[in-house]
């Protein structure tokens, strides 16, 4: 697919080819109509990701709060708070109407075909939060309801304004999100007047005016300033006008340096309006999806996108005249070319093709035509579980592989298990793997510290990757992990969660669809490991809770189908050293769908315990299981008892990814379970002992 974006100094807009987005949980693919192109803001974009770094070390505001950060976090997280988009093109547009093209888990108000409005960008296909898309009522033409997030902009600056019937309004800028201002305190029932020093832009209305100095009347009940500007004219002008105890609203981006003097003998009242409303920026609802009580927040952002297409419903408000140009998506790069001619349009409509199609298939659970080819496997890491459980399953199953090579740190241990294995070469660095061409998919079985840096030399080189868990140790390289992704044209990335692939998990997952369930109990009894053995040492294995109690976390998101939402970790203090004694850690999550995951954690239990128990409980249902091998499940009256000999899922897991290399299937983690089952982890281990409960976005 094609979508506009700006690159890094670069002030010519561009189409990139990138590949269709899926949607995680929470998210719906819409296939774009149409989009807004809204010039004021836009221009400020692009003028943004042109300026050099001493102007955006500049515009820094907080160099306090950056020295804390790089104390805590180190250089990388100043340039990610300071430079966010650094690297990155940014991508243009946030006001567009489409069609669903496809849903993702826990999607319960929107269906394949709907048409919805969001703030999806200037692409032919956008994911986007449910909670940031709204269904376009059939009286509505999806032309008119793709000014609807510009329309929540207005109105929720409007809102702030606390006018009513009668009241005397003043919209300093004409400019879209300005007239749109204006037309709804005219559905209201206020007296409205505008300010613009744009003759366009006061084009046949009575009540616009070149300045404030112009206006017929000397006091209003209320100011809201849409206008962008470098100067602190507009509050100036706004303070001038307004009568006693009004109020001054900011919707535009200008200098906010007030006059006390001003404000303290009419006791003004500033607000600065936060875009579309309640739930912007809050990653809670608009990642998590978890909407404020009504009774206390009436007007989020989605009901604000409801109540203007609505509006536009009924006929109460038009959006008649406010498009200055309508354009074909292939032309939309050159549009930006008239933003800075005298007459500048008020806002350009791109439509996009229609007739054309996702080349891909949509459905999570689709198959696509099944590739019988041999997968070309290179292996890198040579240590104990590379030797003694995945080496032997990639020969096990060289009918839909051949191991053409391996590489190891160790010359030996590689050159061992090449000799046992019958493997054709022995590389001596990872370089020669990502390097060749005759490798389709590497396995990452490394110690866990280079694990970040190995799956984007894979993702660089096109090739699929398995890496064993942990994903990375450290939030930094999860970034770095995602911004490659980003940049790939197909990654295929694939996480050694076994757990969740083992007969009794698949088991489980069947019978939850019928009878749910919604706590986790997940016991481990591990052996106790030396204080300086590599698990245990933060800059090389993480910890034990990234590299093994990560199963249980990720077993919570697949049986709920839910994203881990907040983690806790707690251990017992040791009295002679002082220390975090973690032979016992709890760990306790919450999920976005209200289920909750216990985790313990032992290495000081009997040996003759059960290395794993797992329990499943919720609605008088309950699943019990021994080390993944024997099963007890009461359902009801039912109580019964089941024995699986695969184990822990380990060539399930291998199997599964074939599949997924060769197209035979989607793959069954999406990026954002990924990412959300890795940062619990790393939390986890980070916060341990500290009391601290994390959010995980």
């Amino acid at each position: 697919m094609k979508q506009l974006v700006v690159e890094k100094n670069n002030p010519e807009p561009i189409l990139w080819d990138t590949p269709i987005p899926k949607p995680g949980p929470g998210e719906i693919l819409i296939k774009n109509h149409y989009s807004v192109v809204s010039t004021g803001t836009e221009i400020a974009t692009i003028e943004s990701s042109n300026k050099s770094v001493a102007d955006k070390l500049q515009d820094s505001s907080n160099i306090q709060k950056g020295l804390e950060l790089f104390e805590k976090e180190g250089v990388r997280a100043v340039w990610n708070a300071v430079f966010p988009k650094n690297i990155s093109p940014i991508q243009l547009g946030y006001s567009s109407s489409g069609k669903v093209i496809e849903v993702g888990r826990d999607v319960k108000n929107f269906h394949v075909g709907d048409m919805v409005v969001s703030n999806g960008n200037h692409a032919e296909y956008v994911v986007v939060n449910q909670k940031l898309c709204s269904r376009i009522p059939e009286e509505t033409s999806p032309k008119d309801a793709a000014y609807t997030v510009l329309g929540s902009i207005a109105l929720h600056g409007l809102r702030l304004s606390e006018t009513s019937l009668g009241s005397r309004i003043v919209v300093v800028g004409l400019g879209i999100v300005g007239q749109l201002v204006c037309r709804l305190a005219e559905a209201q029932g206020s007296e409205v007047f505008g300010i613009d020093p744009d003759v366009a832009r006061r084009k046949d209305n009575k009540n616009f005016f070149p300045s404030i100095d112009d206006l017929p009347v000397d006091e209003v009940d209320s100011i809201i300033i849409t206008a962008a500007s470098n100067s602190n004219e507009p509050i100036e002008a706004a303070t001038k006008i307004a009568r006693n105890k009004s109020k001054i609203v900011v919707v535009g981006d200008i200098p906010l340096n007030i006059s006390r003097n001003e404000f303290y003998y009419k006791e003004l009242e500033l607000v600065v309006s936060k875009s579309y409303g309640p739930g912007r920026y809050d990653k809670q609802y608009e990642v998590l999806g978890n909407d404020y009580p009504i009774e206390y927040v009436r007007w989020t952002e989605n009901r604000n996108f409801e109540a203007f297409l609505k509006l536009l419903s009924q006929g109460q408000i038009s959006i008649q005249g406010l498009i200055t140009n309508e354009i074909d998506f292939e032309e939309s790069p050159e549009v930006y070319n008239s933003f800075n001619s005298e007459e500048k349009p008020l806002s350009v409509l791109i439509r996009y093709d229609l007739k054309s199609e996702p080349k891909i298939q949509f459905e999570k659970n689709d198959i696509v035509p099944e590739n019988n080819q041999k997968i070309k496997v290179g292996v890198i890491g040579a240590g104990n579980f590379a030797s003694t459980t995945i080496i032997p399953l990639l020969k096990e199953l060289r009918k839909s592989c051949q191991v053409l090579g391996i590489a190891s740190s160790g010359g030996l241990s590689s050159e061992t298990l090449a000799k046992n294995f019958k493997i054709k070469n022995k590389y001596s660095t990872e370089d020669e793997i990502f390097e060749s061409d005759e490798i389709d998919a590497v396995f990452v079985l490394t110690q866990h510290f280079n694990h970040a840096d190995l799956v984007i030399k894979a993702i660089n080189a096109g090739k699929a990757v398995y890496v064993e868990k942990p994903l990375a140790i450290d939030v930094d390289s999860i970034t770095r992990i995602e911004e490659a992704m980003y940049n790939a044209e197909d990654p295929k990335i694939f996480l050694g969660f076994n757990r969740r692939f083992s007969g009794a998990s698949q088991f489980i997952k069947e019978k939850l669809n019928t009878y749910p369930a919604n706590a986790i109990n997940f016991r481990f009894s591990v052996p106790k490991l030396e204080r300086d053995h590599w698990t245990n040492i933060k800059e090389i294995g993480g910890g034990r809770i990234v590299g093994e109690a990560i199963h249980a976390i990720d077993l919570g998101t697949y049986f709920f189908e839910s994203l881990p939402q907040s983690i806790s970790s707690h251990s017992p203090i040791n009295k002679d050293s002082g220390e975090v004694y973690d032979n016992q850690v709890f760990i306790n999550i919450n999920y976005t769908n209200g289920s909750h995951a216990a985790i313990q954690y032992f290495s000081d239990t009997n040996d003759n315990l059960s290395k794993e128990r797992l329990e499943i409980h919720g609605n008088d249902n309950s699943f019990i299981v021994e080390d993944f091998k024997l099963m007890r499940y009461l359902i009801g009256p039912d109580d019964k008892s089941k024995v699986f000999s695969d184990g822990k899922g380990h060539k399930q897991t291998i199997e599964t990814f074939f599949s997924y290399v060769n197209n035979e299937i989607p793959n069954p983690y999406t990026w954002l379970e990924i990412k959300s089952v890795s940062l619990a982890g790393i939390y986890a281990q980070n916060y341990l002992n500290s009391g601290i409960q994390k959010s995980i976005f």
